[in-house]
């Protein structure tokens, strides 16, 4: 049974009635940089709810009319996606600034929501921390840099960071990195990104998820990166695996 948080009166004079559930979703978009609404529905079916993609798409316009979330179809989406506005964030009390979706990575993040998914079903009682929870959390301000929680160093300077894509705390309380590879990198700028993870002790292990054509590429990468891991005496810390997003989720 879902109870009433509040009533909520938009510019057109109509009230919204704001649930308990409508929350729990804020909450959860707020972990991301922008869904679509059949994620949405995946995320509360996994949850023993099982809203129908009508509902779904009801519902977040609801939201959009109350103004706690923003929405626009982004070029080369049939979806639309949703995201936080600051009364959303202040709401759903997440932490961190509201921003649109960007425009050169939503793909990309988009695909990521999808990885997460398969990680927690893979994975069910692993905690998740998404790169968005990492930021507000790791990125040093102008007065301090503290070390990291999530985020490894780059060794630009004391603030320099990377921010995985996600991570994952298992029972033994060891840090998985995940990161997505969507496009071709250079072989040698791979292997530097991979060496911050085999270099940050609070890293137990990073898996790289490549896209089918990218895969031969990160793989010899992960190669490299492992030899110096093993001369280090820090194990293969470094492993590949491939992401079909034909069959996992979105391109």
């Amino acid at each position: 049974m879902e109870v009433v948080v509040r009533e909520v009166r938009v510019p057109s004079g109509k009230n919204w009635r704001l649930t308990d559930r409508d929350v729990e979703l804020l909450t959860w978009i707020g972990r991301w940089y922008g869904v679509t609404s059949a994620q949405v529905t995946r995320e509360f079916m996994k949850r023993g709810v099982h809203p129908s993609a009508q509902v779904t798409y009801r519902r977040l316009r609801g939201l959009v009319a109350m103004g706690f979330v923003d929405t626009a179809q982004l070029a080369g989406r049939r979806s639309r996606v949703f995201w936080l506005t600051r009364s959303g964030m202040e709401l759903a009390n997440v932490p961190g600034s509201p921003g649109a979706p960007n425009i050169k990575e939503y793909h990309h993040d988009l695909a990521v929501i999808d990885l997460a998914h398969h990680i927690v079903e893979r994975r069910p009682d692993d905690k998740l921390v998404t790169e968005r929870e990492i930021r507000a959390r790791d990125t040093p301000n102008q007065y301090e840099s503290h070390e990291p929680t999530w985020s490894v160093t780059t060794g630009v300077n004391e603030k320099g960071r990377r921010y995985p894509d996600l991570v994952a705390v298992d029972s033994q309380s060891r840090a998985w990195a995940h990161e997505l590879e969507r496009t071709r990198k250079p072989r040698p700028r791979l292997i530097r990104n991979m060496l911050l993870y085999v270099n940050a002790e609070h890293i137990s292990f990073a898996v790289y998820w490549a896209f089918p054509e990218l895969l031969k590429n990160v793989e010899q990468a992960a190669e490299e990166a492992n030899k110096t891991s093993v001369e280090l005496a820090r194990g293969k810390k470094i492993a590949v695996r491939v992401w079909n997003p034909e069959e996992q989720g979105t391109r």
